[in-house]
């Protein structure tokens, strides 16, 4: 658990910029399946073009 703490601490930075890039990557594109279109949160629609 430790590890994983000090993993965490050293690299939240990166993982908070992953986390956003996927976001910005999921919001500008559609799902391939119809049935699995899931809404936007509000917050992702200014990173749209």
């Amino acid at each position: 658990m430790k590890k994983i703490k000090q993993f965490i601490i050293k690299n939240g930075g990166l993982l908070a910029a992953l986390a956003l890039t996927i976001g910005v990557f999921s919001a500008t594109g559609a799902s391939c399946l119809w049935f699995n279109q899931p809404e936007v949160p509000e917050a992702l629609n200014s990173y749209r073009k």
